[in-house]
Order: C-alpha cells, then structure tokens, then sequence
C-alpha cells in the first residue's frame, strides 16, 4: 500500500511540474463515457486559445464548463458549450484539455464539488 501511494504521489508531483491540472467540470461537452459532470477534466494552462481547442471557461452561475473554441479574435474567445455559446476573454480561459477521466467526477458531485 505504501509503494501505491508513493507512485501516485509521485505521479502527482510530475503532473504538477509539467503543469497539468484537474478539474471537475459543472457542465460542457460529454463524451461516449458519460457527460462532463460525471468526468474530471485534466487540463494545461494555456497563453492564448485557438479555433478548435478544447478549453476549460468560467460561466456565471455554472461554474466551470468544458467547450470547443469556435472563433478567437481580438482578446475574446467565442467558446460553444453543450448548453450555451460563451463569449470570454483569452485571459479568462482556465487551460486547455488534456484528457477526461470518466466517472470519477460523481464523487465529486456528491460532496458538492
């Protein structure tokens, strides 16, 4: 047991040193394995978002939603989640996925996270 958790520990620290972040997204984009509720998100920060790139953004009242960026022009990012097209500046896009761990994030919504 202590090995496993010195191996996750340690894979944890990487991920941090590489900058890659989790996150358990409030609504957005789902996939075969479920809807982005039910997922954690693992995302990189990122300067500037392109057309086409799977992004973490903040929408009031929601939280944190996962979208695709359909247009990124002059400091706005114009962000379609399932629910809704966000318009948002660059600077507030929270990063750019990485990868989605399915099913992880109902324990998350049971706790209220």
């Amino acid at each position: 047991m202590k090995k496993f958790l010195a191996v996750v520990a340690l894979v944890a620290a990487i991920s941090l040193l590489f900058g890659l972040r989790i996150t358990h997204p409030q609504a957005g984009l789902s996939s075969a394995m479920g809807s982005a509720q039910s997922s954690l998100a693992i995302y990189k920060s990122v300067g500037q978002a392109a057309v086409g790139d799977k992004v973490l953004v903040p929408v009031k009242g929601m939280g944190t939603e996962l979208g695709v960026v359909k247009s990124a022009r002059g400091g706005t990012v114009d962000v379609d989640t399932v629910g809704a097209f966000v318009r948002v500046k660059q600077s507030d896009v929270v990063g750019k996925l990485v990868a989605i761990i399915p099913f992880f994030g109902i324990p998350f919504g049971w706790v209220g996270l």
